[in-house]
């Protein structure tokens, strides 16, 4: 961690201060101005902290004092002599501790916000971004997909290291800001990137274990609630009411809460009004006042996206009329059912969700607004498409039998990509979307479903291939071959 980064001049603390519970061994107490937890990174002052489990603790202790290591922060002593040693019960919790004393602890001047859960955090997170700058509250935001203060996008920062998340809060009290949103999943959970941080809204968007982080699903569930540990003492939770393990969490849980929800009984609920394949209308209410709200984004998962933002909201005291503009000025979610049109009648929605639940989702919207079929465009088939697709492209191989069609190697011609595997899964992507849409009739839908063939710094890269502009670009190759057939 480069702590003098934000502001341009850190400012520091005595190690034992930032981490008071410590058992000291050797040399006087050290005043830390940056910290790292990477041996290879260090530069002579830093602080090291020892988190990987796995590493020869002797080795590398004594690589980080020869690099210049002011001190070891370890979870048992090591026979490594000339720099203090401070010996903790968890490293990655003392890591995330000194991050952000070494700042000042910034977060407990900000009015800062969590959102966690298995998906749905990012489009909350953009949501409510937009709610608190129609409102006029100055704020931050990190996700995995942008990083915003005061609605312009700012140094893009992944929120998933303790460094990034005491930089980030950080940056935003620097720049004014007196409101930080994190977007905190369950991995920078369970490696406690952000445990030294306090919010006074934590915001479960739901507990669906998440199959790909390759723990249980209870230690999954547990690793996401343990977000609520970092509430300050009067801070309030916000759950889903529609989720039954966020309910479960409601059971047991004795601090101040608000609850969201659609099919269940909730003190922000949403009911949709009216649905097609370019917008949706549904009713907020909030006690005893409503309102109807109009989005571009279609589903029901996308209402419940729009509830939970307008309760957090709600805790800082945004009026109805604001967070329903707030809502309608959130067009585009990009690969939440982004929806793409280019005269040819057939409605392409992307939707990146890649598990079960979320795919399920995103064919319940598609099939509420189709006429005819809906048609799914996969990486690979499984139980969900075959129940919810009326017909599924599945995109692994196309590159390699050359299935491209015209308008494909048109977009691909103008493309600047040099590696293989990245251009070769944009070739499967925009080859399984043209098929489909060739595939299509009238009144059918299109739906991409689970397919992101670029990382969240590719997304933000200034070189990066930017997806979206890809698939607009098909969609208008497309409708040009189709003229000049007609």
């Amino acid at each position: 961690m480069n702590a003098s980064t934000y502001p341009q001049t850190a400012h520091g603390t005595l190690v034992s201060k930032a981490l008071p519970a410590a058992q000291q061994a050797g040399g006087i107490d050290v005043a830390a101005t940056s910290c790292t937890d990477s041996v290879d990174s260090i530069r002579p002052g830093d602080v090291f902290v020892v988190c990987d489990s796995s590493a020869d603790t002797h080795a590398v202790a004594k690589e980080a004092v020869r690099r210049g290591a002011s001190a070891i922060v370890t979870e048992r002593f090591v026979p490594v002599f000339g720099v203090p040693q401070y010996v903790v019960d968890d490293a990655r919790a003392a890591y995330s501790e000194l991050c952000h004393a070494i700042l000042g602890n910034p977060s407990r001047e900000l009015n800062a916000v969590a959102i966690a859960g298995t998906h749905g955090k990012t489009s909350i997170a953009m949501l409510l971004d937009s709610i608190l700058n129609i409102a006029k509250k100055s704020v931050a935001t990190a996700t995995n997909q942008f990083t915003r203060i005061e609605g312009q996008r700012g140094r893009f920062v992944l929120p998933t290291t303790a460094p990034a998340i005491a930089d980030f809060v950080d940056e935003a009290l620097a720049e004014g800001c007196r409101h930080a949103v994190v977007e905190l999943s369950e991995e920078t959970l369970h490696t406690k990137a952000a445990h030294a941080a306090q919010f006074d809204v934590v915001c479960l968007a739901n507990l669906h274990a998440d199959r790909n982080s390759g723990r249980s699903p209870h230690a999954s569930r547990q690793n996401m609630i343990s977000a609520l540990d970092q509430l300050t003492p009067q801070g309030m939770a916000v759950l889903n009411a529609d989720d039954a393990e966020s309910m479960r969490v409601l059971a047991e849980y004795d601090g101040p809460v608000l609850t969201f929800g659609l099919h269940h009984p909730a003190e922000i609920t949403g009911s949709v009004l009216e649905q097609h394949a370019n917008e949706q209308t549904f009713l907020l209410t909030i006690g005893d006042e409503s309102a109807a709200v109009r989005t571009k984004i279609i589903g029901e998962t996308h209402v419940a996206n729009c509830l939970a933002a307008a309760a957090i909201a709600k805790v800082y005291g945004v009026s109805l009329a604001d967070i329903a503009r707030g809502i309608e000025r959130v067009t585009v979610v990009p690969g939440v059912m982004h929806r793409f049109d280019a005269g040819l009648g057939v409605p392409v929605f992307v939707d990146r969700g890649a598990t079960p639940i979320a795919r399920g989702a995103a064919l319940t919207a598609a099939r509420g607004v189709a006429r005819g079929r809906v048609i799914a465009v996969v990486g690979q088939q499984c139980s969900v498409t075959q129940a919810l697709a009326d017909h599924a492209v599945t995109t692994g191989g196309f590159a390699d039998d050359k299935v491209i069609t015209d308008a494909v190697a048109k977009v691909l011609a103008a493309l600047e990509v040099t590696q293989t595997e990245h251009l070769r899964t944009i070739t499967e992507k925009l080859t399984g979307i043209a098929l489909a849409i060739m595939a299509a009739k009238d009144g059918d839908v299109v739906l991409v479903s689970g397919l992101d063939s670029s990382t969240p710094r590719q997304r933000h890269a200034s070189t990066s291939v930017c997806e979206s502009q890809l698939i607009q670009a098909l969609m208008y190759e497309l409708a040009a071959e189709q003229k000049k057939a007609a």
